[in-house]
Parts: C-alpha cells; structure tokens; sequence
C-alpha cells in the first residue's frame, strides 16, 4: 500500500498517481492562550490604524505641532483654572424675552401673579372660565367691524372709554375660551392710563403660562385683542386730547 506524505498508509483501494497524491487534512489548531493574544493584538492595531485614517480626514482646530494633553494633564489644567462659570440661558437671537410682572398695570400683575401660583393647566382653564363669567354685558350698537378683533378664530369686540386720565374697557366674545381671554385684559388693563396700556409687550402671555396650553391660533387672536385694545387706548386718548384743546 503506498504511503502519504506524512507516512501513514493510504486507505484500501486507493490509487497513487502522479497528478493526486492523498493528503491528510490537518487536524484544527487550538484556541491556545498564544492565539488569542495575537488575535486581540491585531484587533487593536487595526482598529488604530481606522482611528488615525479618521483623524487625517477631518480638520484640525489644533496649531501645527500641538499635542493632545493626556487625561491626567487635562485634569491637572482644570483643577489649576478652577469651576467653570455657569451663564444663565439666554433668549434665541432676534427673540425679545418675556418682561417682568413690575412692568406691568398692578391689575394685569395680580391677574399674572394668581395664574404664576396655579401650576394645572386645567386649573387655569377654569381661571379663565371664572373671568368670562365676570364679564359685563356688551352693548349691541358697539358690535361694529371698527371692534372687531381681527385674525381671531372666534368673534370678539372691544371698546374702549377714557374717563379723567384712566381707561375702562368693555369686550364680549361668541366663545367662552376667547370671551375668558377678552375678560382677562379687560380686568388687567382697566382703570390703567393709557402709557401703561401701551408699554404692555404682547409676549407677557408666556408669564401667565397660558403659551403653552393655547393653541397658536388662540395665542394669535389674544395677541390681535391686546394690539387692538392699544390701537383703541390711543385713538380714544388723542380724541380727548383734541376735545380738550377745542374747549
């Protein structure tokens, strides 16, 4: 029987030939300690080798030459400089912050005031529903498009009235929501001169908390009250100012 290269007998019947000769499949190598390692190691280099390819592609803020400190150093440096300082959050360029309740007519900062001490949402719905009820009749002769709120989702007019150097106003609304609303300015600015009305910025809504709670359309239509209600202070306060100058 001929034998393979490793000396063992080949199998019965098998036949050597110059073109094929039989070759014993090598038995499989441990998983030894050794070959782990190496495997590891190369693991490694190659993921180094991915990591300094990455760095090549990207720019670099660092000076020609500079050195990345080493974690120990990074820290040495921080300990020396002390806490970072922490700035307050600032408003969004071209975005105007909210005011503060001092700027406000003392009845538009309690009415703030009340809604800043409610958290619930739900609680300042009812808020709002209680200052509908409060609201006085409207008359019917005042229900004319110069009183209309305009871009409000439901139908709204306000009237204004300078009596001495204050102004009242009176508002009525098609809807409870948008009349609580309408209610809402009308306790805040009546009785209130007409510099007060006019230096009210329209984002105070977001000190009531109600700018998340409405939906954009309600908060646009409370913004187009508050403007009109203004438009309305100094219309009335010019025509006083003319009449008292005819007298």
């Amino acid at each position: 029987r001929p034998h393979n290269l490793h000396g063992a007998l080949a199998p019965p019947g098998h036949q050597r030939s110059a073109e094929h000769r039989y070759h014993r499949a090598p038995e499989p190598r441990a998983r030894t300690f050794t070959t782990v390692h190496a495997q590891t190691h190369r693991r490694r280099k190659r993921t180094k080798l991915m990591q300094a390819l990455v760095a090549t592609q990207q720019p670099s803020c660092r000076p020609a030459g500079a050195t990345t400190p080493s974690p120990r150093r990074r820290n040495l440096h921080a300990a020396r400089r002390g806490p970072t300082p922490t700035h307050a959050a600032r408003p969004p360029t071209g975005v105007a912050a909210a005011g503060s309740v001092e700027d406000l007519p003392a009845n538009l900062a309690k009415i703030v005031g009340s809604f800043q001490s409610v958290p619930d949402s739900m609680q300042r719905y009812k808020q709002l529903l209680y200052f509908a009820a409060k609201l006085k009749g409207f008359p019917e002769e005042a229900r004319v498009e110069d009183n209309k709120v305009p871009g409000c989702v439901s139908q709204v007019w306000v009237q204004p009235r300078i009596e001495g150097d204050l102004v009242y106003f009176t508002a009525d609304s098609d809807s409870q929501l948008t009349k609580g609303l309408a209610a809402l300015l009308v306790v805040g600015l009546s009785g209130s001169t007409p510099k007060e009305i006019m230096s009210v910025q329209p984002d105070f809504v977001e000190l009531l908390g109600l700018g998340q709670s409405l939906t954009p359309s309600r908060t646009n239509g409370f913004m187009n009250m508050l403007r009109l209600m203004q438009k309305k202070t100094l219309e009335c306060y010019m025509a006083s100012e003319a009449a008292k100058v005819a007298e």
